[in-house]
């Protein structure tokens, strides 16, 4: 059995001390849009190399929280995808859902995972950020509240490529606006928290959950000693 890891003791929520597991990568198959931007995304968006063909965004503020997911008390009700859909579509979808459990029920085994469900969900990534430099109008940004990265509907044009630039793939385009959506925090309370009856989720300050949680899709990645990073970190 893999060694779990324990997540970092950042923040100051008393009630985030839990352990985070060690996260299998776990196969991911999702219609992902338009297949024009898929294969515009997978070309461009393969390896650390191609940030330097980007536009680069201005430096977002970090977020002042994230997510955070404890599978030993999950018991995979989706509830959480439910409330995400009602509050901010209107709809109940598991396709819209900013938390992804759905697709990893299949996934979770007694031999790799002991039946523990995954939940996966925006690390509201810090500077720079994967979805904002992938985006080529700029739509997404960090909110002035929260500092969560979220997505100027009015700006956006529904492209589909910051889909693919998230190693976690937890954004999606809503078939219907032809519009990205991802977790906005829901301005500081997050109603998939709210809704969860077991406690699995919790909204806590921020900490760097890329380090515990393996990538389902290459998406893009920054060193920041590459070309592309380089000049602001000199």
């Amino acid at each position: 059995m893999a060694e779990r890891k324990k997540l970092p003791p950042v923040g100051v929520d008393g009630s985030a001390e839990i352990q985070s597991s060690g996260l299998s990568r776990r196969a991911f198959v999702s219609t992902m849009g338009v297949a024009g931007a898929t294969v515009f995304g997978l070309s461009m968006f393969c390896n650390v190399q191609s940030l330097s063909a980007l536009t680069k965004s201005p430096i977002l503020m970090d977020a002042k929280g994230v997510l955070l997911h404890d599978p030993s008390r999950c018991v995979g009700c989706r509830r959480c995808e439910l409330a995400c859909t009602e509050f901010n579509d209107g709809a109940a979808s598991s396709y819209l859902s900013r938390v992804k459990v759905g697709r990893n029920l299949a996934a979770s085994s007694g031999v790799n995972d002991n039946y523990k469900v995954i939940a996966d969900t925006c690390k509201q990534c810090p500077h720079p950020v994967p979805c904002a430099e992938a985006c080529p109008k700029g739509a997404i940004r960090a909110d002035a509240k929260t500092g969560a990265r979220t997505v100027d509907q009015t700006v956006c044009v529904g492209c589909g490529v910051c889909m693919i630039a998230c190693p976690w793939a937890v954004i999606t385009v809503n078939p219907t606006t032809h519009k990205s959506s991802k977790c906005n925090l829901c301005d500081g309370s997050p109603e998939c928290v709210r809704a969860c009856p077991t406690g699995a989720l919790k909204y806590v300050s921020w900490r760097d959950l890329r380090l515990v949680a393996p990538p389902v899709q290459p998406g893009i990645t920054a060193d920041p000693k590459s070309a592309y990073c380089a000049p602001c970190h000199s």
